[in-house]
């Protein structure tokens, strides 16, 4: 399954009241180049993945509701040149071992932490750009775990990095910085492995 939109991103606008603008079950699919839009309260994703391999793409993604994008149940979809922004909460969770691969990305001004990561999601955060997000740049929490690596991460309203109790992220060589209150930020139950060139 593909679906692509035709000329500038913001050219082609897909949108949705009240329920998740995409949900995405295939085994596999690519969503590139559109504009996606969820309106409205409630408990809804703009792009909800619950299996397979989606393909997401130089998108233009934002949230009334939940997070712009709800990675969970073992879903390993990979997120490439988007912008997410905009989400009444995080601009991308995953939770409920879902997995990933976000690379070359632009995460800012949603309402909580730019990236939340939990309950057994593991993904994998390349070179992206996470700011100027309400709360953390990055969040990961009861058994959140993943590896950052590459992130530019700055100008966040609290910690640029953040890890809760049983979070285990592993980071390497991300630029953490300008953040309002602290750069990094873990309890004394926290795990995760910040790597040597890490800074």
């Amino acid at each position: 399954m593909e679906i692509i939109g035709q000329g500038d991103r913001g050219g082609v606008v897909i949108q949705a009241m009240w329920s998740n603008a995409i949900l995405f079950k295939a085994g596999m699919g690519r969503v590139a180049n559109l504009t996606l839009r969820q309106l409205g309260n409630g408990d809804w994703f703009c792009v909800k993945a619950v299996r397979g391999k989606l393909i997401l793409e130089n998108c233009d993604i934002t949230s009334e509701s939940l997070a712009c994008l709800g990675i969970c149940q073992g879903a390993d979809p990979e997120l490439k040149g988007n912008k997410i922004h905009g989400g009444k909460e995080s601009g991308v969770m995953v939770y409920d071992h879902g997995r990933g691969a976000l690379e070359d990305n632009d995460i800012f001004d949603n309402g909580l932490s730019g990236v939340e990561i939990t309950s057994g999601g593991a993904p994998t955060l390349r070179a992206n750009r996470i700011y100027e997000n309400q709360e953390a740049g990055v969040y990961v929490y009861d058994e959140g775990q993943g590896t950052l690596e590459d992130n530019e991460i700055h100008c966040n309203l609290r910690a640029g990095m953040r890890v809760g109790n049983t979070g285990k992220p592993i980071l390497r060589n991300n630029n953490i910085h300008k953040n309002a209150i602290v750069a990094s930020a873990a309890p004394l139950k926290g795990g995760g492995r910040l790597e040597p060139h890490a800074r």
